[in-house]
């Protein structure tokens, strides 16, 4: 990482990123270019914070295709995304606040419906904050999840300079 300065290594503070933000940006491996794809997403830590993360969407489709020819996969989540604008324009430029969380894994498309159940209880509290009760095995037939399993992942996060930079 370039930016070391703006690394993100607290556990705590990737799990906010992670919670705060709504939209991971899937890339998915094709024979000619990466195919990236915007959806929600669920996510949970095991004991020793190896991260997994959910994703939904119809049981058929090129994504799906795509993960069971090949299901490594990148992906990228934002949040706090906007424009700081310098106070003095003579000495600064403008900036770019966020905080992010990139990685890569190995996708799998679930089929089981037990650890369907478990990915959607996952994707439905970090969407809504809190689980579906009573989910009906109806609803868990007429989707597709999918599972990643991160292999890697950093974090970083430019908070601005309230010193330097407005926020508009």
């Amino acid at each position: 990482m370039r930016r070391t300065d703006r690394e993100v290594t607290d556990i705590q503070q990737i799990k906010a990123i992670l919670t705060d933000a709504e939209v991971i940006h899937l890339g998915l491996r094709t024979p000619d270019y990466p195919y990236v794809v915007p959806t929600n997403y669920g996510y949970e830590f095991d004991n020793e914070n190896h991260l997994t993360l959910y994703l939904h969407g119809a049981p058929v489709g090129y994504k799906r295709e795509l993960i069971g020819k090949d299901g490594r996969v990148g992906f990228a989540i934002e949040t706090d995304g906007h424009v700081l604008y310098p106070k003095d324009t003579a000495h600064h430029t403008p900036s770019f606040k966020y905080q992010s969380v990139m990685g890569t894994g190995k996708a799998e498309l679930i089929e089981d419906v037990n650890e369907k159940r478990h990915a959607l209880q996952q994707i439905v509290q970090h969407e809504i904050g809190h689980e579906w009760a009573d989910l009906p095995d109806s609803a868990l037939s007429h989707v597709g999840v999918i599972k990643i399993i991160v292999n890697n992942y950093t974090a970083k996060a430019n908070p601005g300079d309230a010193q330097l930079y407005d926020e508009k």
